[in-house]
């Protein structure tokens, strides 16, 4: 992998207000392949304790987004152009582990998946369109 595109990822995620928030730690950081850990935090469940699609959403599109980005140039960045989420069952548990791959990288447009499993089960699986632009400033 590209040492000067890993490390602006790294520091990106470093500095990233949400990302922290949300407690992503990245495992894996390859081309086109992103892997992490999430722990599920009481403030990001329902009701019933079960965690709420929207936590789901945002890890899916932090983590395709961010395999996408490591097939981008360093000068540009990307920017999700469409997301769509599958929930395949509740998510009960207390860390949530997130895969993202680039399936169809292009100059101008990256195509990626996203699955999340809890408790070693699939839960949601997601699938973006990630533009690539240059950085705004």
């Amino acid at each position: 992998m590209n040492p000067e595109i890993k490390q602006k990822l790294l520091e990106r995620v470093r500095i990233n207000p949400y990302v922290n928030y949300l407690g992503i730690e990245l495992l894996t950081v390859e081309d086109g392949l992103i892997e992490d850990r999430m722990p599920l935090r009481d403030e990001q469940k329902q009701y019933s304790g079960v965690s709420h699609g929207g936590v789901l959403a945002a890890l899916a599109d932090t983590i395709a987004g961010y395999a996408a980005y490591t097939l981008t140039p360093p000068e540009k960045d990307v920017l999700t152009a469409e997301l769509k989420v599958s929930f395949l069952r509740a998510a009960w548990g207390k860390v949530l582990t997130a895969k993202g791959y680039v399936i169809k990288p292009g100059r101008n447009v990256h195509f990626s998946e996203c699955e999340i499993y809890c408790d070693d089960k699939l839960v949601c699986k997601a699938s973006g369109t990630f533009c690539v632009v240059h950085p705004q400033v």
